[in-house]
């Protein structure tokens, strides 16, 4: 199948998709701009400087995974591999910030077969590790012939992927999948399920756990990510920070807060819209100063002059991990609408984590909501009754705290277990 299927790829499939990606980028600056940085890819490589050792590629489709690979990447340094991290989606590639200076960072070219055979064989690498997902048939197919070990970390199966269950696409994905070597799972259900589908092929089906805590975990360890906020300003208060929050979650919380503050005086709260544009902001404070008695607001960027208020609107980038080093408890916004952000930020400084899981995007929510760590609201009422609880009930707040640090001793040591199999 792997000849019938690269024959359909290259003379069928790749130019409709060539062709629709050009069309987009008409429309849509973010794919323009992934066209533009790929123009000179075959001469950027070949002036790359590679120390004595082994080469690895290491692929991301985008910024969050790449945020999952760096573990792995630190790891695989720390064995002597030259380490090429790529990148598809131009907010990956542009926000990744490589730290260090010795690692080389590059678009993934058009998988054309000249280009990414090309883009091989400048490289020579002994392994290739894809990040989840983000498979390109010709980018496989290459690396493979060209004697690279090829692996996937963090494999995640989406039962909610119908694609697997039509038999000409699911043909097409096995024979993808099938020039893997090696998969780490996740979970047990993810190993289960690539178990199932892979048989018949020379791809081997390992449960290793998700390199996502370990990453979280080094994250909080970094001097930039420590407390964001004056200690006179939250001392002796209870803090809670609402993370990457919209529209949808704060109509959910302002109201719960505006009614808790009669029972729960020192009370902070700090919002951090996901986006934290101007626009944005003077509509918080509108709706703050227009519906809510309450609540008396300062701009994070107005400190100086802070005279207690009880609300803190962050109206810059960067600080949302040094709050939640300093909370006691948090929100986690997205899940109303366009997808929840990351839980585990908050949950790795062992505080209740609340959030709205209405739109999926990962198995985090069901992870800490599992072990009682994470709290999951789908109305005021609901919102109400658990922050309420949360504030008053100190049993119930350390059986919380508890329950995250579970989470994390369960789910570490992923990124060791998946380099010692890959080098052994």
């Amino acid at each position: 199948m792997l000849k019938f299927w690269f024959g359909v790829y290259n003379f069928f499939l790749l130019p409709l998709l060539w062709t629709g990606f050009r069309i987009l980028s008409l429309f849509n600056p973010k794919i323009a701009e992934g066209f533009k940085g790929r123009k000179n890819i075959s001469e950027e490589i070949r002036k790359w400087d590679f120390k004595d050792g082994k080469r690895v590629i290491i692929h991301s489709s985008s910024l969050g995974e790449y945020q999952q690979a760096i573990p792995i990447m630190n790891e695989l340094r720390n064995h002597g591999y030259n380490v090429i991290v790529t990148f598809f989606s131009p907010s990956g590639y542009r926000n990744s910030g490589i730290p260090h200076p010795d690692v080389k960072k590059s678009y993934l070219p058009f998988d054309s077969y000249g280009g990414v055979n090309d883009f091989i064989e400048t490289i020579k690498p002994d392994m290739v590790i894809l990040m989840r997902y983000d498979l390109w048939f010709n980018f496989l197919y290459s690396a493979g012939k060209h004697g690279a070990k090829i692996i996937i970390a963090n494999a995640r199966y989406d039962e909610n992927d119908f694609w697997w269950n039509l038999l000409i696409v699911r043909s097409f994905k096995k024979t993808m999948y099938g020039m893997i070597d090696k998969m780490f799972a996740i979970d047990k259900s993810d190993f289960d399920n690539y178990r199932m589908l892979m048989k018949g092929t020379k791809t081997e089906i390992i449960l290793a756990g998700d390199s996502k805590f370990e990453r979280v975990v080094e994250a909080s360890k970094n001097p930039k990510n420590k407390e964001s906020l004056d200690a006179g300003v939250y001392s002796g208060r209870k803090v809670f920070v609402i993370g990457s929050s919209w529209k949808d979650d704060e109509d959910i919380i302002l109201p719960v807060v505006n009614k808790l503050m009669k029972f729960e005086k020192n009370l902070l709260t700090i919002i951090v819209p996901h986006e934290p544009k101007e626009t944005k902001i003077l509509a918080i404070e509108k709706n703050l100063e227009e519906s809510y008695t309450n609540l008396k607001s300062i701009r994070y960027s107005a400190l100086e002059n802070y005279g207690g208020e009880n609300i803190i609107i962050v109206d810059c980038i960067g600080k949302l991990m040094g709050l939640y080093s300093i909370a006691y408890a948090a929100y986690v916004g997205g899940g109303f609408r366009t997808g929840l952000h990351n839980v585990l930020e908050p949950a790795v400084y062992n505080i209740p984590v609340l959030f709205s899981n209405k739109v999926k995007n990962s198995d985090e929510d069901e992870i800490l909501s599992g072990k009682g760590c994470g709290i999951i609201v789908d109305s005021r009422d609901t919102f109400y009754r658990e922050l309420r609880k949360v504030l008053s009930d100190k049993d119930y707040y350390d059986k919380l705290r508890c329950g995250c640090r579970t989470v994390f001793e369960e789910n570490l040591g992923t990124t060791k277990k998946i380099i010692q199999n890959i080098i052994n």
